[in-house]
C-alpha cells in the first residue's frame, strides 16, 4: 500500500504548492487529477478495504507495536477515502476549483481589485469608516463566487460518511482524526464559559480605543472597524505600535536567528520556500512536507516587515521544523506529526515569541530599556490576541458543525452572524444577507480542522510548561536544550503513538486547558 500510496501524495503536493505559487490552470488540473487518484488508491479494490477492516478489527492481537499503529493510521486513511465511485471525480474537481479560488480571487473597490495583504492594511490603519467598510466588503465578495460549489461539496461529503454509518461529515472527520466529540465540545463549552466575562469586559475597552479612534460612537461599531476581516485577530487601538519594531527589519533573518538560537536549523527551508507576495500567487500562508520520506519541507508566505509577518513566518517555520526532524528511521506512516493539533502547536509557540520580551532582546537586539517599554503591553498584547482568537474560534468550529449537520437549511448567512454576535460580540451589518461564511477559506479546503488551532493553543501553553521545567535556561529563545528537547522527545515521536499519549510523554500530562488559562485567561 505505501509503494502506491507515496508517488500519488508527493506528486498532489507539489501539484498543490505549483497551484499556490503560479495559479497556473495547468496546475489545477493536475491537483483536480491527482485528488481523484489519490482516492482510487483506497477505493478501486472493494477487497482491500474489507481486508483492512479485518486487519484493524484484529490489531491488538499484533506483538509489534508499531505495526499496530500503522494498520490504526492506514485504516483511517482508508476509511477517510472511502467515497462512491461515481463520486469521486466530482468531488476532486470541486476541491481543486475552490482551491484555484481561493488563490486567484481578487476582491474589488470601485472596479479595481485588491488583495487581501492591501484589506489588511486599509482595517488596520485607516481611521476613515467609509474606507473600512468597502475593504472588508472587499474581503468578503469571494464568499458568493465559493457558496454553491462549497456547499454541493459539503453534501458529498456528507454522503460519503453516512454510507460508513456515520452521523455526517463532521462526526466522520472528528473520530479518524482520534477527536472524541463529546470531550471536545464539554472543553470548548468550558472555555467557552471560563473567557465570556474576561473577553466581555476586554471588548469593552478595545471598543473605547476603537471607536474614538474612527471617530464613532461604540454603538456604531461595525465588523469592519476590527483590524482583520473576521475579528481573528488582536485589533490595533493606537496603545502600542509593534509594527514600528519591524519597519526596517529583515524578517527572514530575524527568523533564521531564532531556529538557530535552539539548534535548528531552517536554511534549506527557506531555500526551497516562496516567501513574498506578488500576482497570481495565494495570499495566505502555509508549510508543506511534498515528501515525507525526504527533508523537502516547504513554507509559503507573503512577508511584509511588520508584527502579523514576523509572528506568522516564525508559525510556518514551526509546522516545518516538526516537519524536518521527524524520525529518519520511522516507516513512512508514521513519519508524520503526532497530530495535527501537536504541529499547530508547535507552530503557535514560535509564532508568540515575536514580542515576547526575551525574543526582542535577544533576537530582535532592543536594549533593556525598550525592552521594559514592551513588555507589558506585549504581555497584553498577547492575552488580547488569544482571548480574540478563542472566541473566533467557537464561531468556526460551531458554524461548521451545524454546517454539516444540515447544509439546505436556509439561514447560514444569518446564522453565521448569530454566532459572531455570540461569542463574538460583534454587531452585524444591517440589512447584510450574503454568504460571509463562505469567504473563509478553511471551510473549503481544509474541513474541520479549526477546533485543532484551539487544542494548539492549549498544547502550546503546556508544552511551554513543560520546556519551563525540563529545560536548564527554563525558556524557549536562544536555549539549545529546548531545541533538543522538541526534536529528540517530540519531532522524533512522529505518529508512534495517539496523540494525547504523545503529549503525556512529552509533558507528563494529557491535554486540559488549565496552563493556557493560567497564562492568558
Amino acid at each position: 500500500m505505501v509503494a502506491r500510496i507515496h508517488p500519488v501524495v508527493r506528486a498532489y503536493n507539489a501539484a498543490q504548492w505549483d497551484l499556490a505559487t503560479t495559479g497556473a490552470p495547468e496546475h489545477r488540473d493536475a491537483l483536480e487529477h491527482l485528488g481523484a487518484e489519490h482516492t482510487r488508491v483506497y477505493t478501486s479494490n472493494p477487497a482491500e478495504w474489507d481486508a483492512m477492516q479485518q486487519l484493524y478489527a484484529g490489531r491488538d492481537a499484533l506483538a509489534d507495536a508499531g505495526l499496530r499503529r500503522e494498520v490504526e493510521l492506514l485504516y483511517r486513511s482508508f476509511a477517510a477515502a472511502q467515497i462512491a465511485p461515481d463520486q469521486i471525480d466530482r468531488i476532486a474537481a470541486l476541491e481543486a476549483g475552490l482551491t484555484d479560488l481561493y488563490t486567484n480571487f481578487r476582491g474589488t473597490v470601485d472596479g479595481a481589485p485588491i488583495a487581501n495583504n492591501e484589506i489588511t492594511t486599509v482595517l488596520r490603519e485607516s481611521d476613515d469608516s467609509e474606507e473600512r467598510r468597502e475593504a472588508w466588503e472587499a474581503g468578503k465578495q469571494i464568499g458568493a463566487a465559493a457558496r454553491d460549489p462549497l456547499l454541493e461539496l459539503v453534501r458529498l461529503r456528507n454522503a460519503s460518511a453516512r454510507a460508513l454509518g456515520f452521523r455526517d461529515y463532521y462526526a466522520k472527520s472528528l473520530e479518524l482524526q482520534e477527536v472524541d466529540e463529546g470531550e471536545l465540545f464539554a472543553l470548548l463549552d468550558d472555555l467557552e464559559e471560563r473567557t465570556r466575562e474576561p473577553f466581555r469586559a476586554l471588548k469593552a475597552e478595545l471598543d473605547a480605543a476603537l471607536a474614538a479612534r474612527c471617530r464613532v460612537p461604540v454603538e456604531e461599531l461595525r465588523p469592519w472597524h476590527y483590524s482583520d476581516p473576521f475579528f481573528q485577530e488582536a485589533p490595533r487601538t493606537g496603545a502600542a505600535d509593534f509594527d514600528r519594531m519591524f519597519a526596517d527589519e529583515d524578517i527572514v533573518a530575524l527568523a533564521t536567528r531564532t531556529f538557530d538560537g535552539i539548534g535548528l536549523e531552517v536554511r534549506d527551508i527557506l531555500a526551497r520556500s516562496d516567501l513574498f507576495e506578488r500576482e497570481n500567487k495565494d495570499q495566505h500562508a502555509f508549510c508543506t512536507h511534498i515528501d515525507r520520506l525526504s527533508d523537502d519541507v516547504r513554507v509559503l508566505c507573503n512577508i511584509r516587515p511588520d508584527a502579523r509577518w514576523m509572528d506568522t513566518t516564525l508559525h510556518e517555520l514551526g509546522h516545518a521544523i516538526y516537519d524536518k526532524y521527524l524520525g529518519e528511521q520511522l516507516p513512512y506512516l508514521l513519519r508524520v506529526a503526532a497530530h495535527i493539533n501537536t504541529t499547530e502547536a508547535i507552530a503557535m509557540l514560535m509564532g508568540r515569541q515575536a514580542i515576547r520580551p526575551d525574543w526582542l532582546a535577544r533576537v530582535r537586539g532592543l536594549n533593556e530599556q525598550e525592552v521594559q517599554a514592551m513588555a507589558a503591553p506585549a504581555h497584553a498584547e498577547q492575552r488580547i490576541a488569544q482571548l480574540v482568537f478563542l472566541r473566533w474560534g467557537l464561531v468556526m468550529v460551531h458554524f461548521e458543525r451545524t454546517l454539516y449537520a444540515n447544509p439546505d437549511r436556509a439561514d447560514l448567512n444569518a446564522l453565521w452572524w448569530e454566532l459572531s454576535e455570540r461569542f463574538q460580540m460583534l454587531t452585524r451589518p444591517e440589512g447584510r444577507d450574503e454568504p460571509d461564511w463562505a469567504a473563509k477559506i478553511h471551510l473549503a479546503i481544509a474541513p474541520v480542522y479549526y477546533h485543532n488551532y484551539i487544542l494548539g493553543e492549549l498544547t502550546a501553553s503546556q508544552l511551554g510548561s513543560a520546556i519551563a521545567a525540563r529545560t536548564p535556561e527554563r525558556r524557549l529563545v536562544d536555549s539549545r536544550a529546548t531545541g533538543a528537547f522538541l526534536r529528540d522527545e517530540l519531532f522524533a515521536l512522529g505518529a508512534q503513538l495517539p496523540w494525547n499519549e504523545t503529549l503525556a510523554r512529552v509533558t507528563g500530562e494529557r491535554l486540559h486547558a488549565r496552563y493556557f488559562v493560567e497564562e492568558f485567561v
